[in-house]
């Protein structure tokens, strides 16, 4: 957070200062948006961390830290995550599983650093992922399937006739209601963290208004709290990119082995 401009900003709006802080500034880049900017390079940032992995390997095997660190977040990622939730066919989604983790990891842990932004505190990049886990899961019902018998299969078999007005619609529902969750959940998580520091580092100058004792006096307390929210901030990234990734695989191994 920028600390010297909340100070000068003492006499603005607090709830002004605190939105222009976790939300998208146009025209940062010249047509380009902040979140645009950083969704970028965090993207060229992640191709360039694999790539360097991939020349880490010598003989098949990983010789460097950077590719034993890479290759074990992807065994796990296959092995207990893909494999346990969509079964013996899950290494098919490894690669956009890996995908999914990696960016989020690396757009959250980017965004603590000074001046820069979260992109996927961003509701449209948070909609973009959510979408693509989306196709994802329809193309896992429907290319064993058919398309036919996947949306067909979407209702429990069996039910009476007079059950089926109520249980399609909530299916349908339910179809949507998945890659929603996976939108809102990612896009509130990232942003909830920032509000929480600008608005710590906010009181310095709100109590400096009232007396320059109490701005004093405030400061340690408040720059100590957003110094430890930054610290569960690196947990919260490690988190919310695998239970992006656990859910994705979930509903994906839904429509790839209906339980009904």
């Amino acid at each position: 957070m920028n600390l010297p401009a909340l100070l000068l900003a003492a006499s603005e709006d607090p709830a002004e200062i605190l939105m222009h802080h976790v939300l998208d500034v146009p025209g940062f880049l010249g047509p380009l948006s902040k979140h645009l900017v950083f969704f970028a390079l965090v993207a060229t940032l992640v191709i360039l961390i694999v790539r360097l992995a991939l020349r880490g390997y010598k003989d098949g095997l990983p010789r460097t830290p950077l590719a034993n660190a890479v290759e074990a977040i992807l065994v796990f990622i296959r092995d207990e995550i893909a494999e346990k939730n969509i079964g013996h066919d899950g290494h098919k989604f490894v690669p956009l599983l890996a995908s999914f983790f990696f960016f989020i990891l690396t757009a959250a842990l980017f965004g603590l650093i000074p001046f820069s932004a979260t992109s996927t505190g961003n509701l449209s990049v948070t909609l973009a992922l959510a979408f693509v886990s989306f196709l994802a899961q329809q193309w896992a019902g429907i290319s064993k399937f058919g398309v036919v018998h996947h949306f067909t299969g979407l209702v429990p078999p069996g039910l009476p006739a007079w059950l089926l007005p109520i249980m399609i619609p909530v299916e349908i529902i339910g179809v949507f209601s998945k890659p929603f969750a996976l939108m809102v959940r990612l896009f509130a998580n990232m942003i909830a963290g920032h509000m929480v520091i600008t608005a710590l580092l906010m009181l310095i100058p709100l109590m400096a208004q009232m007396s320059t004792f109490l701005g004093l006096a405030i400061a340690p307390v408040s720059i100590g709290l957003a110094l430890f929210i930054m610290l569960l901030e690196v947990l919260v990234a490690f988190i919310q990119a695998y239970i992006f990734t656990l859910l994705s695989a979930i509903f994906i191994g839904m429509y790839a082995h209906p339980a009904h």
